[in-house]
Parts: C-alpha cells; structure tokens; sequence
C-alpha cells in the first residue's frame, strides 16, 4: 500500500481531477494531436479506498503522434490505465482516436503529494525502440530480407589497367538494389551506385581491402555489408600463338588423269575434283596444289616424274598426288 500511495493521486477527489486533467492536456499538447479535447467524466467511491476517476480523449492524429501519445502516457507511473481505445481513420490520412482513461485515487492519500519522476515499470527502453518495429513493418507482407552476397571475396585486378569487377549480391525478393563503397583506398576504387561495379586501377602491384554494402529498395529497406580483398598484379605472360591448322587439303583430292603427247612433248594432266579444274603440267612447270608444292621432272607415256620436298616422286595415270606424296615422306609441310 506505501508503494500504491506514492502512485495515487491526491486524496481529494477535486484536486485529483484537475490535476489529473491538466497532466492530460500537456500530454495532448506534446504529442501534436489536433482538434484535441480532454473531459473529466464521472468519478466515484470504490469499497470506501479509493475514488475512480473517468476522462476520455479526443483528436486526430497519424500513426507516430498515437505511439507518442501511448508511450508518454505509459512513461508516467501513475495507478491510471487506458480502458478502452478507438482508432478511425479520418479524410486526411490519420486517425480519430478516443482514449477512455481510469485513474485513481487513495482516499488516503496527502493532497501534496511528490512528482513521481521514475518512468514506470510498464515500458521498455526508448521511444524510438517502439518507434522501429511498428512503423518500419510491411502489414501485407512477409519480412524483407537483407541482399546477400554470393560472390567471391577475392579480386584481382591488373596494374595499369582499369579493371571492372561487377559484385555479386542477389536481393531474396528480386528488388532492386544500389550499392554504396564503405571503406578502401578511394584513390584506387570506385563504384556505380546503380550497377554495383567496382572499377579498380592502379599504377603498381598492391593489395588492399575494400567494405561494400548494397542496400534494397523493400519496406523497410534493409542492406548488407561484405568485405573483399584486392590484389593488383601484374600482367600474365603473353599467350604462344596457336599452330597453323589446315583444312580440307585439295592434294587429297588430285588425280593424274591423262598423259598428252604434243608436238615437241608430253603434257601431264591433273584434275582437282574439289575444284573441277584440271592442272595441265610439262617439264619445267612449277606448281601448287593444297599442301603439296613441287616441279615437274619429266613426262612420259607411262607416267609423270615430279621433285616435291627435294623427293622425286612417280604418278601413274589415276594415282592420287597426296598418296604418293605420302610414300616419300610422312610429313607434309604445309603451305605458308
């Protein structure tokens, strides 16, 4: 009861009242509720120990002004509660509320009683504790989810060379994101807020770290923060330049079709079947046909001798250059 009594309002019903009633109105008055009206109702004996006291509160207000409101009132220890609320919403985006409000007051209790200055046992914390989870809260969907980072920590980055190195964080709910650089040598990284690309460049072989955090665009916005080593190194050696290749090789595809006796000599015949091009060849003429290069040596009625590679090589009439080729040598040098 000696704790009760340092609660109570004063004994006197009158002065509980309005004392109780201008305590209302600062209340109203700091938490920015307008077209505010605060009544003292009724107030009656309870068991010959204490008077009841019955107020109500009226305004308009938005969903910060009615938490300020609850929280202040909460905050002070008096023996009082809220008996009953009503929140309506009103045309200009707020809420109509009404507070019905129970005070007491000992009817032993002094008239002169202390301030009670100690917030009450009823809250937790700061307003903006309170503040934080009601307001930053979407009611018509689950929880927003940081980004997350599903990259790897590691760059590398080539001296002299402006090096882009696009990061990767993924959003849970596919929203949109910008990026932000939180820590590093700026004078060698920069980022693209709406990208979220790193660009690096620097004029000698180093290594730093760099803090990079992207943030969504859900209710409310949440972010994420990752950390990454940089290193800058010099440039690989150049690559050896790949072997020529050859494609389909006409010589494959080459026979000797006729041997043609002219006036003064014969005259050897190959047709290239890829080409439908027949190659007409004497003594003396040099020649190229796909892989194969060479002179012809001599010309007979019975077949035509050719030098390829520094071989002589003999082609009966339907033999095949490149078979021939093949039985002087293994290796065909290709044509440069």
């Amino acid at each position: 009861m000696g704790e009760y009594m340092l609660r109570s309002l004063p004994g006197d019903p009158e002065q509980a009242q309005s004392q109780y009633q201008q305590w209302l109105l600062d209340l109203v008055h700091d938490s920015d509720l307008t077209e505010a009206l605060v009544d003292a109702n009724s107030s009656r004996t309870i068991g010959g120990l204490y008077q009841l006291l019955d107020f109500r509160i009226r305004g308009n207000s938005d969903v910060p002004g009615v938490l300020k409101l609850m929280y202040s009132f909460y905050s002070k220890d008096y023996l009082h509660r809220i008996r009953d609320l009503s929140l309506r919403k009103n045309r200009q985006g707020g809420f109509q509320l009404e507070l019905s409000i129970d005070a007491i007051a000992l009817l032993g209790a002094p008239n002169e009683l202390p301030t009670r200055e100690d917030a009450s046992w009823r809250i937790q914390g700061e307003l903006a504790d309170y503040l934080d989870p009601i307001m930053n809260r979407n009611l018509y969907e689950p929880p927003n989810q940081p980004p997350r980072f599903s990259g790897q920590s590691q760059l590398e980055a080539v001296v002299g060379r402006d090096t882009p190195a696009p990061l990767a964080f993924n959003d849970p709910e596919g929203q949109s994101m910008r990026y932000e650089l939180v820590e590093g040598p700026y004078e060698f990284v920069s980022i693209d807020s709406r990208s979220g690309t790193l660009r690096i460049r620097s004029d000698q072989t180093t290594q730093f770290d760099v803090t990079v955090r992207a943030t969504d665009d859900g209710y409310p916005s949440r972010s994420s923060e990752h950390r990454l080593l940089v290193k800058v190194l010099d440039p690989p050696p150049p690559e050896p330049e790949p072997e020529p290749t050859v494609g389909f090789d006409d010589a494959s595809q080459t026979v000797l079709t006729a041997l043609v006796q002219g006036r003064d000599e014969w005259t050897a015949w190959l047709h290239v079947r890829t080409k439908d091009e027949t190659i007409k060849l004497k003594v003396g003429d040099a020649f190229e046909i796909g892989t194969v290069q060479g002179m012809v040596k001599s010309v007979s009625p019975r077949s035509v001798v050719m030098t390829v590679a520094g071989a002589d090589l003999e082609l009966q009439p339907s033999g095949n250059l490149l078979d021939a080729v093949s039985a002087i040598s293994t290796t065909i040098q290709p044509v440069p």
